[in-house]
């Protein structure tokens, strides 16, 4: 996979890092769009300026896992050449997905495993090959913006909360569906308790290429009983009206079933919400401040409700974890063989 050439967060850190210090790594996925690497950059600007304060921390930078610069790679070396002695990655990732428990860990060097290591490496991802010790913290959904944001957008396209239903679009890996259905649950419960609509439902829509199948049916079904619907999108930086606006002018040939004043399409961003820095914030202070060896456990972001925690696994997902866990590698291996040959082909078919 070609990377884009494009830099995005290459500035991202302290000025003049302070050796033995910490530096802090925020890993974003990537995009051959330029709108929406300049978001995300954005967004851990302000993480950057909040931790240059923070004592312990040497530096921050930006990077990305593919499709465009800096690499994850780049930004450790440049932390590490600077004299931190430690680094902390925070994952600007909704969820957990093969991306958060594989490629990501492997870049690193925390995790062993050839196969994904290898799959990477073809795909022009640079490797780590670390210098000092590395601390990896959870995705965005241990924290509490995902619910934040979404009662948010909830609250500001809301008319009469008593007919209405809220549809939250996904992104994730087919393998880790119970985890993001529990996610799905946990975010429509708040907004039902903060918002008061009727009812809430979720779909998968890849990164938007299932949109046609997956989403319109549900608006559809939704309108269909007099419900007015709310629709947002849990993406890091997508917003649902511009998924929607992009299914009508590829696939629906500019023609919006849904004009009307009973669907109302979130146009903001999760990465302008305050509540993503507040998370990727007590993230990295967390992780910074953690005592290697000691009881006392990284501090992170309470979720909205914690007796629905996204990320707890009852007895039997625990029991079949090494099952799922592997069915994921291989699913990320296909999907990255798939993504090569379709690269090839175009490079085939290039004048």
């Amino acid at each position: 996979m070609s990377l884009v050439l494009a830099t995005y967060g290459m500035v991202m850190a302290n000025p003049r890092p302070v050796i033995g210090q910490t530096g802090v790594v925020v890993i974003a996925h990537g995009s051959p769009s330029p709108r929406w690497n300049r978001a995300v950059a954005d967004a851990v600007e302000k993480v950057q300026e909040q931790l240059a304060e923070e004592p312990g921390v040497g530096g921050t930078r930006l990077a990305y896992l593919e499709a465009v610069r800096p690499g994850i790679a780049d930004a450790v070396s440049e932390l590490t050449a600077d004299g931190c002695r430690r680094i902390v990655a925070v994952p600007m990732f909704i969820a957990a997905s093969g991306h958060v428990l594989y490629d990501i860990p492997v870049v690193l060097g925390v995790l062993h495993d050839p196969a994904v290591a290898q799959t990477l490496q073809e795909e022009g991802i640079t490797l780590v090959s670390p210098t000092v010790p590395i601390t990896l913290t959870p995705p965005l959904s241990e924290g509490r913006c995902l619910d934040a944001y979404a009662v948010a957008e909830a609250k500001r396209l809301s008319q009469d909360p008593k007919r209405e239903a809220v549809l939250l679009l996904l992104h994730g890996d087919d393998d880790f569906r119970p985890k993001l259905d529990r996610l799905a649950q946990r975010v429509i419960h708040s907004v039902q308790r903060e918002v008061g609509v009727s009812s809430g439902d979720w779909c998968y829509i890849g990164t938007g290429h299932h949109y046609g199948s997956g989403a319109v049916p549900k608006i559809k079904q939704a309108a269909a009983e007099g419900r007015r619907v709310l629709v947002v999108a849990l993406f890091a930086a997508t917003s649902a009206r511009q998924l929607h606006e992009g299914w009508v002018q590829k696939e629906a040939g500019g023609n919006d079933p849904f004009q009307g004043p009973d669907v109302a399409f979130s146009d903001r961003i999760l990465t302008e919400h305050p509540a993503l820095i507040d998370d990727l914030l007590a993230f990295a202070r967390g992780a910074v401040h953690w005592e290697r060896g000691s009881n006392h456990q990284p501090d992170h972001p309470a979720a909205a409700d914690p007796a629905e925690k996204a990320e707890t696994l009852t007895q039997a997902e625990t029991a079949a974890l090494p099952e799922i866990t592997e069915k994921a590698r291989r699913t990320a291996q296909a999907e990255a063989t798939e993504k090569a040959q379709v690269t090839a082909e175009a490079g085939r078919a290039a004048p």
